[in-house]
């Protein structure tokens, strides 16, 4: 099992897991950004796997904000 973290814009860790794979810390991740939507405000987030010679990034992305009542008709 690997540890994974999920970091904001600013670097600091908004949440972290021990997964078997990149796919499901990818779903993970996906999920974490949008438990932590109002920390990340909109801002990218990255993640990361620990391996042998320190945190290696592997995933990014960004939670959007949206605005109610935008692009409806």
């Amino acid at each position: 099992m690997a540890t994974y973290q999920l970091r904001g814009a600013d670097d600091a860790v908004l949440a972290q897991t021990e997964l078997p794979s990149d796919t499901r810390a990818m779903a993970w991740m996906v999920s974490a950004a949008t438990v932590n939507r109002r920390a990340l405000d909109g801002k990218r987030w990255e993640g990361f796997r620990l391996d042998d010679s320190g945190w290696e990034h592997r995933f990014s992305g960004a939670y959007r904000k949206q605005e109610v009542g935008v692009g409806l008709s």
